[in-house]
């Protein structure tokens, strides 16, 4: 595991008890502010990079589009992250520290939920910046058993109280650590969470993620391809109507096809260059069995919206396929788990009913992008016994669903999960900088303008 970041001894009387935000990740918004409306502020000049900045205090804190607690969301900033703001505030409507302008766009109330104090001690205990370039944007643990969830307790400095359990398997992000008493006064090293709380150390151990990358095209690769999605698959050499097992292929391997196949006995196979093999069978047929792994084939027709390198992406919920655009250029495939039904109580634009529905098939977008998505206690979670958080690289989609990173399974192009879409977290990491909106410095969410989001088109 990367080393967590240390609390100060002056962060002890831990500024991460957290004011939890009104407002949630669905983008939900407090009751509006008792202002005037021509006290409101719409445009401000964008404040300079190396300018004064504010830090945020609570765990999910909205940007506004308007300096009105019920304007628009145009992101989300966590506790910790610190972003350039105006030298002034621009408007006291409402807010009685005074909104300010935030790079690059947006307003912020500062209060309960951000400061002007940079040395306030949430942001000193929350200082762990997400890694934007790795495979993963923050360290990730497990639980090696069932162990206690805690938070600061309300009396000693140096103290937690017990407020849930969690079970083995259980999975989430950890931003920092701190040595407190349990109930009972034993002194604990504990995990820091995401979300102010706090597990004990000795009860993680390192989230092993899988390390399945999908394909890159272009001038080196380029569709029909293959994936294999089964364990224990060989390769054949075809003489006559003679099929002879050859190689194993591992697990998630890809294969560059030719586009030749051929059928001997009822079953197809597919040709590919033995050169993915061994180098020295370059130029070499071999070939695959249809059933033993998940074909990529060429697009010969387009939706209307592809113009230009406008780019978007191609997901078959019958083939476990994601394949991204641009324009009518395919410029990366891979595998993902997809569920065949979105689980009772989920988020969809289809109407509600008493049982699992259909994954939502057409044309939809990505509503907002979020370095991590954490659901929420009650709900459908992602098809697991255990409790999933922190999710990493999730693009929300308009019609309710997830695209995501799974740092907990290696199952991808298999049925799985709760009616999200799965990614590995190298996969997952390329789209989320492959699709719009850019997410802003510092911000760790950011919704697309109306009518601005990457397309999505889901299909059989």
């Amino acid at each position: 595991m990367r080393r967590v970041h240390k609390l100060l001894p002056r962060e002890l009387a831990l500024g991460c008890t957290l004011v939890l935000a009104a407002a949630g990740c669905d983008g939900s918004r407090p009751a509006p502010a008792l202002s005037r409306s021509a006290d409101i502020v719409r445009t401000a000049p964008i404040p300079p990079e190396n300018g004064p900045q504010l830090g945020v205090i609570s765990e999910r804190l909205h940007v506004r589009e308007y300096t009105d607690t019920a304007a628009p969301s145009l992101g989300v900033l966590r506790a910790g992250a610190r972003v350039a703001r105006s030298a002034e505030p621009v408007s006291h409507a409402g807010c009685t520290a005074g909104w300010y302008a935030v790079r690059p766009r947006g307003f912020v109330c500062v209060g309960a939920e951000a400061t002007l104090d940079l040395n306030h001690p949430t942001l000193a205990a929350m200082a762990l910046d997400p890694n934007l370039e790795g495979q993963l944007p923050y360290t990730y643990a497990r639980t090696r058993v069932e162990t206690p969830l805690f938070e600061r307790s309300p009396g000693p400095v140096d103290a937690v109280r017990e407020v849930g359990k969690l079970r083995r398997r259980a999975g989430m992000a950890v931003v920092g650590s701190w040595s407190a008493k349990e109930p009972g006064g034993a002194d604990t090293r504990l995990a820091l969470l995401t979300d102010g709380r706090f597990v004990r150390a000795s009860d993680l151990e390192a989230a092993k993620p899988s390390d399945f990358v999908g394909m890159e095209l272009g001038k080196r690769a380029d569709l029909p391809l293959a994936f294999v999605v089964k364990r224990g698959v060989r390769s054949f050499r075809l003489s006559g109507s003679e099929a002879a097992k050859d190689d194993l292929l591992e697990y998630h391997s890809e294969l560059a096809l030719s586009g030749r196949f051929r059928s001997l006995g009822g079953v197809k196979y597919w040709a590919f260059d033995g050169g993915a093999l061994r180098p020295s069978d370059a130029g070499q047929e071999r070939w695959v069995r249809h059933q033993d792994v998940t074909v990529v084939q060429r697009r010969t027709t387009f939706p209307d919206f592809v113009k230009d390198d406008s780019r978007w992406l191609d997901v078959s919920v019958t083939t476990d396929i994601l394949v991204a655009y641009e324009g009518k250029r395919a410029v990366f495939a891979t595998l993902l788990s997809v569920a065949r039904e979105l689980p009772e109580g989920s988020a969809s634009t289809q109407p509600a009913s008493d049982g699992p529905r259909p994954i939502p098939l057409g044309i939809t977008q990505v509503r907002q992008k979020a370095l991590t998505f954490s659901p929420e206690p009650h709900g459908p979670g992602f098809g697991e016994p255990f409790e999933i958080a922190d999710v990493p690289w999730a693009l929300e989609l308009a019609s309710g669903q997830l695209i995501h990173a799974a740092y907990w399974h290696d199952r991808f192009g298999i049925e799985h999960g709760a009616g999200s879409f799965a990614l590995s977290p190298s996969d997952a990491a390329r789209l989320f900088g492959f699709v719009g909106p850019e997410l802003p410095r510092g911000w760790h969410a950011v919704v697309a303008a109306a009518g601005h989001g990457t397309p999505v088109v889901i299909r059989k």
